[in-house]
């Protein structure tokens, strides 16, 4: 095979012999394909070739030779073989051809140019300037287009210019002039560049050939290809002109698009789609009149086959010019795939036992109606003697029950309330319209009084009862949790009260609520009556031995309740709102300390989410800055990953505004959660805080020896410190030191205190870390 473009001499030697020798198919079809070619210009060649004759009789009248007429016989004789091979092949096609048909063309080919050629040989010396001039003419016109129509067959192109040539030379060397030697010097270059031009055009002729041989073979696979794939395939493709009218309707697309026989192919696609189409033909109306291409295009279609589910693939089709020829694209059947995800999403939020909503679905529902503020009631059931059901009769007797109180509860809620089961004897009632709502308390009689009733159950008839707790809200704020704790309560203030009843959460229900009130209600004075300090516990830097930082950490005494631990007074606090005010007090006496009692160490104050989302936290910190000439980098924030929960990129954004002030960032309690390590990719911290947890079985389990070894290497790659919190004894120490900390915080080093005494016992501290052994761990 030769490369396309100019070939040299030595290609075109090795593709023309393999063309005449090959035995390879190939070389077959081309000898065929070029042999047929010259066949179908046969007769107009013979009859050009017997008119020259007849010309060059007639340029010798009156005294035409007696050899002439001979020459002209044997002119005829050859064309009339010529014919007659041609009148064999008429009407078949030559597909393939033996090397030795194309040899007998070549042999045809020299026979009928040493014709020619002897004609002036003969009669060229001697002639009128008139017969001459004839001859010239019709001698270098069959040199140069018989050369030209036998250029498909090079061999036989290459004896006709030879032979011709080879006469002509001849003619004009015998003639003996110096006008004709420059003549015959002429045609021996005239003729190469003749031959040549020949074989250029049948090295062109034969890549074409070749080219097209490639593309049907290709073409012929892309047939096979897609036939198979409409065959083999749940996919078909389909394909419309530019009026939309579908071209090439396969069997499967008819069977896709629910087209019966009788309806013509070349409907237009909307008009087919659209009187059965439930979904998604407006949308591809749209689509296909923007002139885009789309992808997953959702069609519902509703036949006798009932909804089949179509998936729509498309793009535009255009010419060279850019004009809009149509769409083509693959359309798809993916209803058992849309039946599935139906079934499986029905299952995770189906309980399977009694076909009722699950948690899941609840927790989806109350998200959503607390999301739009609506107003609504729920119910939390709980069976009272289930328990003895399942232990006297057995779970499937359970089951049973299960199922029958299920069905009894539908027979008595509205129509639009959500019944779930949540799991065990456990099950919640959701109002959420307006219609529903008053009726909610005497809905909770009418559960208790329907449960109350025996549930038969086979032969056995069995009394369960229900306690019943109910919650409403309003406008008041109140998260997913709250509600569902809120209805909690009140069913167990129900059953505590005696079973079988039901009761309604207030805020003073049980004795948690009574406390939280308590808790939120003195939290709104603790600032005011100045009962909220700050106590601080010191971190050691392990290198140095030295103290060099120290947290704030918020204590509260209340005036009846005593000490509360923030654990349980920073959730209120954030509840009720009171969290901004109170952090805001944190960091303005921390900035204080900072510049004065703890003049010289890092201070590090713990940030609520709450706080620091409230929207004004930055321009809080950087008064309490300015008010207090503290040094930004002196001042540490420790948050927790909670602040991302809510609404990462705004909390991403605050606390890069927050690091332009200088002010580091730690994050607290590093490693409990679960994505702590994404937040750490999009915004790098100071400071990682690894929680207690770790430390406390660090000398216990490996696998927190191995955490607590990787935090500290993943800090140091990204230019972090650790912080190890709770380190309580030396051996944890050593330990958190031995795993790369650099800092420990803990009750080994100071447990917290409040500021005066800090400030008293901060001296004596350094002196007395000053002398431990920092490598040991051995402490004076």
């Amino acid at each position: 095979m030769s490369r396309p473009g100019h070939p040299s001499l030595r290609e075109l030697r090795a593709d023309i012999t393999a063309m005449y020798d090959g035995a390879e198919p190939e070389a077959a079809r081309l000898r065929g394909a070029h042999l047929s070619s010259v066949i179908r210009l046969t007769p107009p060649l013979m009859v050009a070739n017997f008119g020259s004759g007849v010309l060059t009789l007639l340029s010798f009248t009156p005294d035409i030779p007696l050899g002439l007429w001979v020459w002209m016989f044997a002119l005829c004789a050859v064309c009339g073989l010529a014919m007659l091979n041609w009148l064999r092949r008429r009407g078949r096609p030559v597909l393939t051809a033996s090397s030795r048909s194309v040899r007998r063309a070549t042999v045809h080919a020299l026979l009928l140019a040493s014709v020619w050629g002897v004609l002036p040989l003969l009669w060229f010396e001697g002639s009128s300037v008139g017969q001459q001039l004839p001859l010239v003419a019709l001698i270098s016109g069959m040199l140069g287009a018989g050369s030209f129509v036998l250029s498909p067959l090079p061999y036989a192109s290459l004896a006709w210019a030879g032979a011709i040539t080879l006469g002509s030379i001849g003619a004009l060397i015998n003639v003996g002039s110096a006008p004709a030697a420059k003549v015959a010097l002429l045609v021996g270059l005239y003729a190469p560049i003749v031959v040549i031009g020949s074989l250029v055009n049948w090295y062109k002729a034969t890549a074409l050939l070749r080219a097209q041989a490639q593309s049907a073979r290709q073409e012929q696979m892309l047939s096979l290809l897609l036939q198979d794939f409409e065959q083999n395939a749940g996919d078909a493709l389909w394909e419309t002109d530019a009026a939309g009218r579908l071209r090439h309707t396969s069997i499967r697309l008819r069977e896709l698009l629910g087209l019966s026989p009788d309806v013509p192919e070349s409907g237009a696609l909307l008009d087919l789609l659209l009187p059965r189409c439930v979904t998604g033909a407006d949308v591809l109306g749209r689509q296909l009149a923007s002139g885009q291409p789309f992808r997953d295009l959702r069609l519902s279609l509703q036949d006798g086959r009932g909804i089949v589910h179509l998936l729509m693939n498309g793009k535009p089709l255009s010419d060279e010019n850019g004009a809009f020829l149509g769409w083509r694209g693959v359309l798809s059947d993916v209803t058992e795939k849309v039946r599935h995800e139906e079934t499986l999403r029905r299952l995770a939020h189906t309980d399977s036992l009694t076909g009722l909503a699950n948690r899941f679905m609840l927790r989806d529902t109350l998200n959503r109606l607390i999301g739009q503020k609506r107003p609504l009631a729920l119910l939390a059931i709980d069976l009272d003697r289930f328990k003895a059901v399942n232990d006297n009769h057995g779970h499937s007797a359970g089951d049973a029950v299960l199922q029958a109180v299920a069905e009894r509860l539908r027979a008595h809620l509205p129509t639009e309330a959500l019944l779930a089961r949540l799991g065990g004897d456990e099950f919640a009632v959701v109002l959420s319209e307006p219609t529903d709502l008053p009726q909610a308390d005497k809905l909770a009689q009418r559960v208790v009084d329907a449960l109350a009733e025996p549930v038969e159950i086979g032969s056995r008839s069995l009394r369960i009862g229900a306690s019943v707790g109910l919650t409403l809200r309003h406008n008041e704020p109140v998260s997913l949790d709250g509600l569902l704790v809120q209805a909690d309560m009140a069913m167990y203030a129900a059953k505590e009260s005696g079973r079988g009843r039901w009761a309604r959460y207030t805020p003073l229900l049980g004795e948690h609520s009574r406390r939280q009130l308590a808790i939120e209600q003195g939290l709104r004075s603790a600032l005011e009556r100045g009962e909220l300090v700050l106590h601080w516990q010191a971190k050691l830097d392990l290198a140095s031995a030295r103290i060099t930082g120290a947290e704030a950490l918020m204590r509260w005494t209340h005036p009846t309740l005593g000490p509360i631990s923030p654990g349980e007074f920073i959730p209120v606090a954030e509840q009720c709102g009171l969290i901004d005010a109170m952090g805001l007090w944190a960091l303005r006496e921390a900035c204080r300390a900072g510049t004065q009692e703890l003049a010289g160490l890092t201070v590090a104050v713990n940030v609520s989410p709450a706080q620091l989302l409230s929207g004004h936290f930055l321009g809080q910190l950087r008064e309490a800055l300015d008010s207090s000439g503290m040094e930004p980098s002196r001042l540490e924030l420790e948050l927790t990953e909670s602040v991302f929960m809510e609404n990462a990129e705004q909390a991403l954004q605050l606390m890069r505004s927050i690091r332009q002030t200088g002010v580091h960032l730690a994050m607290d309690d590093f490693g409990t959660g679960y994505s702590s390590l994404s937040y750490l990719r999009s915004f790098p911290f100071d400071t990682l805080k690894i929680d207690q947890s770790f430390v406390k079985e660090l000398l216990s389990l490996e696998q927190s020896r191995a955490i607590v070894h990787m935090i500290a290497e993943l800090a140091s790659t990204l230019g972090m410190r650790t912080v190890a919190e709770g380190v309580e004894t030396v051996e944890q120490m050593q330990a958190v030191r031995a795993a790369g900390c650099d800092e420990i915080q803990g009750y080994l080093v100071s447990r917290p205190r409040p500021l005066a005494e800090f400030q008293r016992n901060f001296e004596a501290e350094v002196s007395k870390r000053s002398q431990a052994d920092p490598i040991s761990g051995r402490w004076p």
